[in-house]
């Protein structure tokens, strides 16, 4: 083999053991970063004791109301966030107003299309204080960007 072809294999092999190295750092910061802290509840029945929050979503908010407050999104402040309380049951019925729109918060493995005219369940329990961020994740036009927002998990508070 020629000098110039030695140093073409050896380009190829390093930039293959970068590649390889690469996914696998990869695959392991994604795979310890999506442990749910949220137990899955059995979507075909509403917990008794669930906790029900109107969830709509419309260009370009998302809207929460429990009981008689509301909550919109809070963008990428603390202040203003949904507060739920651990280790409670919520089901969330979920909505649009206007476009399709998709609501994830990832730390909880929860997921909804919100679709004008139909309404979507999801039912979970926090099981670990904090702030948790939730965002659409189906393009809806234009400030699309402007749907997210916080979930604070506490000891207590509105529910």
């Amino acid at each position: 083999m020629s000098p110039k072809g030695k140093t073409e294999v050896m380009w190829l092999l390093g930039v293959a053991a970068i590649l390889i190295v690469s996914a696998v750092v990869n695959i392991a910061f994604i795979d310890s970063h999506t442990s749910n802290i949220a137990q899955p509840t059995d979507l075909q029945t509403v917990p008794a004791n669930s906790t029900i929050i109107n969830v709509t979503g419309s260009q370009w908010v998302w809207e929460f109301q429990i009981g008689n407050k509301t909550y919109f999104n809070s963008g990428n402040s603390h202040s203003g966030a949904l507060p739920l309380i651990v280790n409670h049951n919520y089901t969330f019925e979920v909505t649009s107003k206007d476009v399709i729109h998709d609501l994830l918060i990832p730390e909880f493995g929860v997921q909804s299309y919100a679709v004008p005219g139909h309404e979507n369940q999801v039912s979970f329990k926090p099981t670990k204080l904090g702030y948790y961020y939730f965002e659409c994740v189906e393009y809806c036009g234009f400030e699309h960007y402007e749907m997210r927002g916080y979930i604070d998990v506490t000891n207590g508070g509105a529910s």
